[in-house]
């Protein structure tokens, strides 16, 4: 995984978390919503992941 998503990874979090904490609730829209964009960049270093270890190994 590149620093540059590693970084956008960790900066989503902090903001998830922030959120949580400022609506009281994981099901309020704009934490469903930043979740979910979270969720697409780790899908993307998972696979970017993956697609590194099978060059290394096939």
């Amino acid at each position: 995984m590149n620093k540059k998503l590693k970084r956008k990874i960790r900066k989503l979090q902090r903001q998830l978390v922030r959120l949580v904490e400022k609506k009281g609730s994981f099901s309020d829209k704009e934490v469903v919503k930043l979740s979910q964009r979270l969720d697409r960049y780790i899908l993307m270093a998972q696979k970017s992941s993956s697609k590194l270890k099978l060059k290394v190994c096939g």
